[in-house]
């Protein structure tokens, strides 16, 4: 009896470590940042929007889009040999989008197109992605 309990915790645990992987890659994936890179905007162009952007503080960076909606995480890579946390934040169709941390900005000309963007060591990547759903 003690030898089918412990096969059955076993197996369970089996089942349970695959399925935790699988939601492991499909997180990864879901969150990797690759792409062909966002067009640049002169900054000018957003300033002189009609309308107030969208403004979602994240972290010590601060998003600022016209249209869309977006997702944030962070993600833990090895980058020169050490392990660096960062953020990601996925972009849902914006036309514009500023990025700002540090005194410094980034402008994106996004055309409705789905973006990522990542923020490692005060710079910004910003890459056009296939549409998504939150």
């Amino acid at each position: 009896m003690a030898v089918v309990a412990v096969a059955l915790l076993g197996s369970g645990a089996a089942i349970i470590a695959r399925r935790d992987r699988v939601e492991l890659a499909r997180r990864d994936a879901f969150w990797r940042v690759d792409g062909p890179p966002c067009a640049a905007l002169d900054p000018k162009v957003f300033r002189s929007l009609g309308h107030y952007p969208q403004v979602t503080p994240y972290d010590e960076t601060l998003y600022r889009r016209a249209g869309g909606a977006m997702t944030c995480t962070h993600l833990v890579d090895r980058i020169g040999g050490k392990k660096v946390r960062y953020q990601v934040c996925k972009f849902n169709a914006p036309n514009y989008l500023a990025v700002g941390q540090g005194g410094r900005e980034w402008f994106f000309d996004l055309g409705a197109r789905s973006a990522a963007v990542t923020v490692i060591k005060d710079e910004a990547r910003c890459v056009v992605i296939p549409p998504f759903r939150m």
